[in-house]
């Protein structure tokens, strides 16, 4: 083992003993990872910094915009108050609406997004309806979550994935191929949560609630009145929409790439007055956006120093004469461990090159190993701050830090099963 690879490995341990630590600011963390690998002398200056010009970082920093821009135009909120209003008085069918609205948002403006969007919505329906909001918050984030996999922008995740597919030249990878595992996870995850959650969702309400909600100009309903008529989407809302249809056909046919397409049309919010350039620029989350960047740099050593394929090698020999698809199940669990404790982004960084290495090693298909590293990354549901949206929920709904593994564990099954059973059979090794 070289001393390059001794610290890179040395680096990326430490950044995940901080990461899970959380006294450090993660971005920071990230920052400072990637700067060791520049001081040791194992990354140049360009390779230390090439993260932040990414393609992946620029599609990111283009998609927040555009949650950004469906937000304030109105028409998330006026999706949810539409929907809503077809749910009737059954506080099943709210909930099953909830978590399909959130869902069906996700791939349309991210998940973190979406779940921004709703928040407001599901505090007023808690306030109206007597319910405690712990009872709806955590099925809203898990509903996001899982949405994230039906289309690319659905998560950081998916765009990281899916870059990883194209360079290691077995993509490019479909817009909504995501859907084919993730429609049966929402399904599965709505159902869980319906059928469960009554009993493992804590009665519990936040010290203080917030009911202040967006006016009625921006579709949201009020926070203390019943419903009134749904109030029709303004022309910023219908620019929003016909650009987010632009952005997805440039997507679904490949076009341009998606970076690309994302700018163009976070551009076109702009030219068309949908959203300012200050509210816009408020609006983006820099820190992940920043903390992707960062941990490109790690990403970049695990594959210059051999510490990827090193990695992979024992993988190999440990599980590898099972076949891959134990390989497969292995990298899954690991990586969905590891977003329990750490972000799902970071985590997906530091497994992605492993994936590809071990598929090198064994012969077969990169594609079904990535995807099992993303589906991992993405089953961060047991703790709540493995993601943005669990952490956004945290507290709004007045929840404890071990509120959510109860529920989150069943989902996190759920979600293994399903891309064990689906991934091999829609590509196979």
């Amino acid at each position: 083992m070289t001393p390059h690879i001794v610290i890179t490995l040395a680096t990326i341990v430490l950044a995940m003993v901080l990461f899970v630590w959380n006294r450090v600011p993660a971005v920071i963390v990230a920052v400072g990872a990637a700067l060791v690998l520049f001081l040791t002398g194992v990354l140049t200056m360009r390779e230390t910094l090439s993260g932040f010009g990414d393609p992946v970082v620029v599609l990111l920093v283009s998609l927040f915009s555009i949650a950004v821009a469906l937000e304030e135009s109105g028409v998330a909120a006026w999706a949810g108050q539409l929907l809503l209003r077809r749910a009737g008085g059954s506080p099943t069918t709210r909930l099953v609406a909830i978590m399909a609205i959130g869902a069906v948002l996700s791939p349309l403006m991210g998940m973190n997004g979406a779940a921004v969007a709703m928040l407001p919505i599901v505090a007023g329906i808690a306030a109206r309806t007597a319910t405690a909001p712990s009872k709806l918050m955590i099925p809203l984030a898990f509903a996001c979550t899982a949405g994230a996999n039906l289309s690319l922008l659905g998560s950081p995740v998916n765009v990281v994935a899916a870059e990883k597919i194209d360079t290691a030249g077995a993509g490019p990878f479909g817009f909504f191929a995501w859907a084919l595992v993730g429609v049966p996870q929402v399904i599965g995850t709505i159902v869980i949560v319906v059928l469960l959650g009554r009993r493992l969702l804590p009665e519990r309400r936040p010290a203080v609630v917030d009911q202040t909600l967006p006016d009625a100009s921006s579709g949201a309903l009020p926070a203390q009145e019943s419903p009134a008529p749904a109030v029709a989407l303004g022309p910023r809302a219908y620019l929003a929409l016909a650009v987010l249809a632009l952005l997805i056909g440039l997507l679904a046919f490949n076009v341009v790439p998606a970076a690309i397409a994302a700018a163009i049309c976070a551009v076109l919010m702009v030219l068309l007055r949908v959203v300012t350039v200050p509210r816009l620029v408020a609006g983006v989350d820099w820190s992940t956006c920043i903390l992707i960047g960062a941990m490109i740099a790690p990403a970049v050593a695990m594959s210059k120093t051999g510490a990827a394929g090193l990695l992979g090698d024992q993988v190999v020999t440990g599980i590898g004469g099972l076949g891959p698809y134990a390989v497969f199940i292995g990298l899954f669990l690991v990586t969905g461990v590891l977003s329990q404790f750490i972000s799902n982004t970071s985590s997906a960084l530091v497994m992605l090159p492993i994936a590809v290495a071990t598929a090198t090693d064994l012969h077969v298909a990169a594609l079904p190993m990535i995807l099992g590293v993303a589906l991992g990354a993405s089953t961060s549901f047991v703790m709540p701050f493995a993601n943005a949206v669990t952490l956004s929920v945290y507290g709004p709904g007045g929840y404890r830090f071990g509120d959510f593994w109860r529920l989150g564990s069943i989902v996190s099954a759920w979600s293994f099963v399903v891309a064990v059973a689906l991934v091999p059979v829609f590509w196979p090794f």
